[in-house]
Protein backbone atom coordinates (compact mmCIF):
# COMPACT_ATOMS: atom_id res chain seq x y z
CA UNK A 1 0.00 0.00 0.00
CA UNK A 2 3.10 2.02 -0.41
CA UNK A 3 1.97 3.57 -3.58
CA UNK A 4 -1.74 4.63 -1.62
CA UNK A 5 0.58 6.18 0.81
CA UNK A 6 3.01 8.65 -1.26
CA UNK A 7 -0.19 9.68 -3.85
CA UNK A 8 -1.93 10.92 -0.49
CA UNK A 9 0.82 12.80 0.51
CA UNK A 10 1.72 13.84 -2.52
CA UNK A 11 -1.72 14.93 -2.93
CA UNK A 12 -1.75 16.76 0.96
CA UNK A 13 1.50 18.57 -0.11
CA UNK A 14 -0.31 20.34 -3.12
CA UNK A 15 -3.29 21.49 -0.93
CA UNK A 16 -0.67 22.87 1.82
CA UNK A 17 1.12 24.51 -1.15
CA UNK A 18 -2.35 26.47 -2.62
CA UNK A 19 -2.92 27.17 1.29
CA UNK A 20 0.10 28.62 1.85
CA UNK A 21 2.33 29.45 4.97
CA UNK A 22 4.52 27.37 6.66
CA UNK A 23 2.42 24.09 6.75
CA UNK A 24 3.12 23.66 2.99
CA UNK A 25 5.76 21.24 3.76
CA UNK A 26 4.84 18.73 5.75
CA UNK A 27 2.72 16.15 4.17
CA UNK A 28 0.52 14.21 5.60
CA UNK A 29 1.59 11.45 7.91
CA UNK A 30 -0.04 7.99 8.04
CA UNK A 31 1.70 6.33 10.67
CA UNK A 32 -0.35 8.37 13.34
CA UNK A 33 -4.00 9.49 13.96
CA UNK A 34 -4.47 12.76 12.21
CA UNK A 35 -6.95 15.45 12.91
CA UNK A 36 -7.00 18.80 11.68
CA UNK A 37 -9.26 21.83 13.33
CA UNK A 38 -11.66 22.99 10.22
CA UNK A 39 -9.39 26.44 10.10
CA UNK A 40 -6.53 24.08 8.76
CA UNK A 41 -8.86 22.18 6.19
CA UNK A 42 -11.37 25.03 5.02
CA UNK A 43 -10.57 26.99 1.58
CA UNK A 44 -9.40 30.57 1.54
CA UNK A 45 -12.48 32.56 2.63
CA UNK A 46 -13.64 33.68 -0.91
CA UNK A 47 -14.47 30.01 -1.12
CA UNK A 48 -18.34 28.95 -0.50
CA UNK A 49 -17.81 25.57 1.46
CA UNK A 50 -15.86 27.85 4.20
CA UNK A 51 -19.56 30.06 4.74
CA UNK A 52 -21.13 26.02 4.45
CA UNK A 53 -19.11 25.09 7.53
CA UNK A 54 -19.24 28.40 9.63
CA UNK A 55 -23.09 27.60 8.83
CA UNK A 56 -22.55 24.09 10.86
CA UNK A 57 -19.69 23.46 13.72
CA UNK A 58 -19.63 27.34 14.79
CA UNK A 59 -23.19 27.76 16.14
CA UNK A 60 -23.56 24.45 17.22
CA UNK A 61 -21.03 23.72 20.39
CA UNK A 62 -19.53 20.03 20.39
CA UNK A 63 -20.80 17.91 23.23
CA UNK A 64 -20.52 15.04 24.94
CA UNK A 65 -21.47 12.09 23.46
CA UNK A 66 -25.29 11.70 22.51
CA UNK A 67 -27.40 8.70 24.46
CA UNK A 68 -27.80 5.85 22.29
CA UNK A 69 -31.00 6.28 19.93
CA UNK A 70 -32.91 2.76 20.22
CA UNK A 71 -32.66 1.05 16.90
CA UNK A 72 -30.21 3.56 15.25
CA UNK A 73 -26.80 2.07 14.42
CA UNK A 74 -23.74 2.82 16.36
CA UNK A 75 -22.08 3.14 13.11
CA UNK A 76 -23.25 6.68 13.02
CA UNK A 77 -20.58 8.23 15.07
CA UNK A 78 -20.84 11.79 13.86
CA UNK A 79 -24.24 11.56 15.67
CA UNK A 80 -23.00 10.15 18.26
CA UNK A 81 -19.39 11.39 18.94
CA UNK A 82 -19.43 15.47 17.02
CA UNK A 83 -15.90 15.72 18.44
CA UNK A 84 -14.51 12.54 17.55
CA UNK A 85 -11.75 11.70 15.79
CA UNK A 86 -13.73 10.35 13.23
CA UNK A 87 -15.93 12.91 12.93
CA UNK A 88 -13.50 15.48 12.21
CA UNK A 89 -12.42 13.50 9.49
CA UNK A 90 -15.57 13.25 7.82
CA UNK A 91 -15.80 16.72 8.07
CA UNK A 92 -12.77 17.15 6.19
CA UNK A 93 -14.03 14.80 3.31
CA UNK A 94 -17.30 17.09 3.47
CA UNK A 95 -15.09 20.17 3.36
CA UNK A 96 -13.43 18.96 0.03
CA UNK A 97 -16.77 18.03 -1.03
CA UNK A 98 -17.99 21.62 -0.91
CA UNK A 99 -14.55 22.81 -2.62
CA UNK A 100 -15.20 20.88 -5.30
CA UNK A 101 -18.85 22.40 -6.11
CA UNK A 102 -18.27 26.21 -5.62
CA UNK A 103 -21.07 26.46 -7.50
CA UNK A 104 -23.61 25.21 -5.05
CA UNK A 105 -24.84 23.01 -7.77
CA UNK A 106 -27.31 20.09 -6.50
CA UNK A 107 -24.97 16.87 -6.52
CA UNK A 108 -25.61 13.04 -6.62
CA UNK A 109 -22.86 11.25 -5.41
CA UNK A 110 -22.27 7.12 -5.49
CA UNK A 111 -20.11 5.11 -3.18
CA UNK A 112 -18.54 2.35 -4.18
CA UNK A 113 -15.67 -0.02 -3.76
CA UNK A 114 -13.71 -2.78 -4.99
CA UNK A 115 -15.17 -5.81 -3.47
CA UNK A 116 -17.71 -6.59 -0.99
CA UNK A 117 -17.45 -5.54 3.01
CA UNK A 118 -15.45 -2.60 2.91
CA UNK A 119 -17.42 0.08 4.91
CA UNK A 120 -19.58 1.21 1.95
CA UNK A 121 -22.83 1.16 3.51
CA UNK A 122 -21.26 2.82 7.07
CA UNK A 123 -20.15 5.53 5.21
CA UNK A 124 -22.90 6.26 3.14
CA UNK A 125 -24.84 6.83 6.14
CA UNK A 126 -21.84 9.10 8.07
CA UNK A 127 -21.03 11.16 4.60
CA UNK A 128 -25.00 11.81 4.50
CA UNK A 129 -25.21 12.49 8.68
CA UNK A 130 -22.22 14.86 8.41
CA UNK A 131 -23.67 16.56 5.03
CA UNK A 132 -26.84 17.48 7.12
CA UNK A 133 -24.67 18.93 9.74
CA UNK A 134 -25.10 21.84 8.03
CA UNK A 135 -28.54 23.42 8.42
CA UNK A 136 -28.87 25.15 5.02
CA UNK A 137 -28.36 21.73 2.95
CA UNK A 138 -31.45 19.19 2.20
CA UNK A 139 -29.53 15.97 2.45
CA UNK A 140 -30.80 11.94 1.16
CA UNK A 141 -29.32 8.34 1.56
CA UNK A 142 -30.60 6.28 -0.73
CA UNK A 143 -29.69 2.70 -0.62
CA UNK A 144 -28.70 1.46 -4.22
CA UNK A 145 -27.67 -2.26 -3.36
CA UNK A 146 -30.58 -4.42 -3.90
CA UNK A 147 -28.59 -7.77 -3.29
CA UNK A 148 -27.19 -6.56 -0.59
CA UNK A 149 -29.19 -4.01 1.13
CA UNK A 150 -28.51 -2.49 4.79
CA UNK A 151 -29.23 0.66 5.76
CA UNK A 152 -32.26 0.70 6.48
CA UNK A 153 -31.57 -1.76 9.61
CA UNK A 154 -29.06 0.46 10.09
CA UNK A 155 -31.54 3.64 10.83
CA UNK A 156 -34.00 1.20 12.02
CA UNK A 157 -36.31 2.11 8.86
CA UNK A 158 -39.10 -0.75 6.74
CA UNK A 159 -37.17 -2.00 3.54
CA UNK A 160 -39.82 -1.23 2.09
CA UNK A 161 -41.36 -0.13 -0.07
CA UNK A 162 -37.92 1.88 -1.53
CA UNK A 163 -35.95 2.39 -5.06
CA UNK A 164 -37.03 -1.10 -6.45
CA UNK A 165 -40.75 0.07 -6.05
CA UNK A 166 -39.93 3.40 -7.51
CA UNK A 167 -38.30 1.94 -10.31
CA UNK A 168 -40.66 -1.31 -11.40
CA UNK A 169 -43.74 1.62 -10.68
CA UNK A 170 -45.27 -0.43 -8.27
CA UNK A 171 -45.01 2.82 -5.69
CA UNK A 172 -44.62 6.16 -6.07
CA UNK A 173 -41.53 8.69 -4.95
CA UNK A 174 -43.42 10.24 -2.29
CA UNK A 175 -44.36 6.61 -1.02
CA UNK A 176 -41.00 5.83 -0.17
CA UNK A 177 -39.18 8.78 0.84
CA UNK A 178 -37.93 8.66 5.20
CA UNK A 179 -37.66 10.95 7.64
CA UNK A 180 -34.72 10.27 10.42
CA UNK A 181 -33.57 11.48 13.39
CA UNK A 182 -31.13 13.36 12.14
CA UNK A 183 -32.47 16.54 10.81
CA UNK A 184 -32.13 17.44 7.47
CA UNK A 185 -31.44 13.81 6.41
CA UNK A 186 -34.22 12.00 4.31
CA UNK A 187 -33.61 8.19 3.49
CA UNK A 188 -34.67 5.69 0.37
CA UNK A 189 -34.36 2.17 1.33
CA UNK A 190 -33.92 -0.45 -1.83
CA UNK A 191 -36.73 -2.11 -1.59
CA UNK A 192 -37.62 -5.30 -2.98
CA UNK A 193 -36.73 -6.46 -6.87
CA UNK A 194 -39.48 -8.75 -6.83
CA UNK A 195 -37.71 -11.37 -9.21
CA UNK A 196 -36.40 -8.77 -11.56
CA UNK A 197 -32.87 -8.24 -12.16
CA UNK A 198 -30.67 -5.08 -10.80
CA UNK A 199 -29.77 -3.92 -14.33
CA UNK A 200 -33.07 -4.40 -16.12
CA UNK A 201 -34.62 -2.23 -12.80
CA UNK A 202 -31.69 0.73 -13.24
CA UNK A 203 -31.98 0.78 -16.76
CA UNK A 204 -35.96 0.90 -16.74
CA UNK A 205 -37.62 4.44 -18.39
CA UNK A 206 -38.56 5.52 -14.98
CA UNK A 207 -34.84 5.70 -13.79
CA UNK A 208 -33.16 8.32 -14.82
CA UNK A 209 -36.62 10.72 -14.24
CA UNK A 210 -36.08 9.35 -10.50
CA UNK A 211 -33.05 10.50 -10.08
CA UNK A 212 -33.10 13.82 -11.80
CA UNK A 213 -36.28 14.39 -9.00
CA UNK A 214 -33.50 12.92 -6.32
CA UNK A 215 -31.35 15.81 -7.85
CA UNK A 216 -33.73 18.39 -7.94
CA UNK A 217 -35.19 18.51 -4.40
CA UNK A 218 -31.90 17.72 -2.27
CA UNK A 219 -28.52 19.43 -2.19
CA UNK A 220 -26.70 16.32 -1.61
CA UNK A 221 -28.01 12.33 -2.18
CA UNK A 222 -25.68 9.94 -1.63
CA UNK A 223 -26.14 6.52 -3.29
CA UNK A 224 -24.93 3.55 -1.14
CA UNK A 225 -23.84 0.81 -4.43
CA UNK A 226 -22.51 -2.72 -4.64
CA UNK A 227 -18.69 -3.23 -5.31
CA UNK A 228 -17.88 -1.80 -8.68
CA UNK A 229 -15.48 -5.18 -9.72
CA UNK A 230 -18.77 -7.66 -8.78
CA UNK A 231 -21.94 -6.55 -10.83
CA UNK A 232 -22.76 -3.75 -13.39
CA UNK A 233 -24.86 -1.93 -10.88
CA UNK A 234 -22.47 1.04 -10.07
CA UNK A 235 -21.49 1.13 -13.64
CA UNK A 236 -25.06 2.38 -14.39
CA UNK A 237 -26.27 4.47 -11.48
CA UNK A 238 -22.97 6.23 -11.86
CA UNK A 239 -24.66 7.42 -15.14
CA UNK A 240 -27.08 9.30 -13.42
CA UNK A 241 -24.81 10.50 -10.58
CA UNK A 242 -22.20 13.20 -10.73
CA UNK A 243 -19.47 11.21 -9.54
CA UNK A 244 -18.27 8.77 -7.64
CA UNK A 245 -16.22 8.13 -4.46
CA UNK A 246 -14.16 4.81 -4.05
CA UNK A 247 -14.15 3.69 -0.20
CA UNK A 248 -10.73 1.82 0.23
CA UNK A 249 -9.44 -0.15 3.37
CA UNK A 250 -6.06 0.58 4.02
CA UNK A 251 -3.82 -2.98 4.30
CA UNK A 252 -6.37 -5.28 2.72
CA UNK A 253 -7.11 -4.13 -0.28
CA UNK A 254 -4.79 -5.75 -3.41
CA UNK A 255 -4.20 -2.74 -5.85
CA UNK A 256 -4.79 -4.53 -8.70
CA UNK A 257 -8.55 -5.36 -8.22
CA UNK A 258 -8.73 -1.49 -6.65
CA UNK A 259 -7.33 -0.53 -10.31
CA UNK A 260 -9.43 -2.55 -11.91
CA UNK A 261 -12.28 -1.04 -10.39
CA UNK A 262 -11.60 2.62 -11.53
CA UNK A 263 -10.65 1.15 -14.99
CA UNK A 264 -14.17 -0.12 -15.17
CA UNK A 265 -15.57 3.16 -13.88
CA UNK A 266 -13.58 5.28 -16.11
CA UNK A 267 -14.45 3.24 -19.03
CA UNK A 268 -18.49 3.81 -18.55
CA UNK A 269 -17.53 7.75 -18.72
CA UNK A 270 -18.00 7.79 -14.79
CA UNK A 271 -16.34 10.67 -12.72
CA UNK A 272 -13.83 9.44 -9.98
CA UNK A 273 -14.23 12.04 -7.64
CA UNK A 274 -11.57 10.73 -5.14
CA UNK A 275 -11.03 7.88 -3.02
CA UNK A 276 -11.67 7.44 0.99
CA UNK A 277 -9.39 5.38 2.60
CA UNK A 278 -10.33 3.86 6.04
CA UNK A 279 -9.05 1.21 8.43
CA UNK A 280 -7.57 2.77 11.04
CA UNK A 281 -8.84 2.33 14.74
CA UNK A 282 -9.46 5.27 15.96
CA UNK A 283 -8.48 5.15 19.72
CA UNK A 284 -10.77 6.62 22.78
CA UNK A 285 -13.16 5.94 20.63
CA UNK A 286 -16.49 3.95 22.48
CA UNK A 287 -17.06 2.44 19.12
CA UNK A 288 -15.34 -0.99 18.24
CA UNK A 289 -15.27 -0.17 14.35
CA UNK A 290 -13.26 3.04 14.44
CA UNK A 291 -11.89 4.59 11.36
CA UNK A 292 -9.67 7.09 10.37
CA UNK A 293 -10.12 8.86 6.92
CA UNK A 294 -8.21 10.76 4.66
CA UNK A 295 -8.81 11.93 0.83
CA UNK A 296 -7.02 11.72 -1.88
CA UNK A 297 -6.98 12.12 -5.78
CA UNK A 298 -5.27 8.78 -6.44
CA UNK A 299 -6.65 5.39 -7.26
CA UNK A 300 -5.22 2.35 -6.34
CA UNK A 301 -6.17 -0.40 -4.00
CA UNK A 302 -8.34 -3.51 -2.63
CA UNK A 303 -8.32 -7.69 -2.50
CA UNK A 304 -10.90 -9.22 -4.99
CA UNK A 305 -13.42 -11.71 -3.64
CA UNK A 306 -16.33 -12.82 -5.51
CA UNK A 307 -19.84 -11.45 -4.64
CA UNK A 308 -22.60 -13.88 -5.31
CA UNK A 309 -19.76 -16.53 -3.29
CA UNK A 310 -19.58 -14.46 -0.17
CA UNK A 311 -23.72 -14.06 -0.42
CA UNK A 312 -23.89 -17.74 -0.60
CA UNK A 313 -21.35 -18.52 2.01
CA UNK A 314 -23.70 -16.21 4.52
CA UNK A 315 -26.80 -17.87 3.53
CA UNK A 316 -24.98 -21.11 4.61
CA UNK A 317 -23.86 -20.35 7.76
CA UNK A 318 -27.25 -18.70 8.82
Amino acid sequence: MGRIADALKRAEQERRQKLGGAAASAPWDWSAPSVRAPSEITAPTADPAEALESESTSKTPLTEPAPLVEGLSESLVPFYERSSLVTEQYRSLRTRLLSQNPNYEHRVIAITSAVPKEGKSVTTLNLGCILAEIRRLKVLVVDGDFRRSSLAHMLNQPTGPGLAEVLAGDATYEQVLRSTPIPNLMFMPAGSTKGRSAPELLTAASAIPAFKRMQNEFHYTIVDTPPATTVTDVGIIGQMCSGVVMIVRLHRTHEAAAKRAVRLLQVNNIPVLGCLLVGRDAPGSRYSYGYQYGYGYRSNYYRYSDYFKAESSESEST
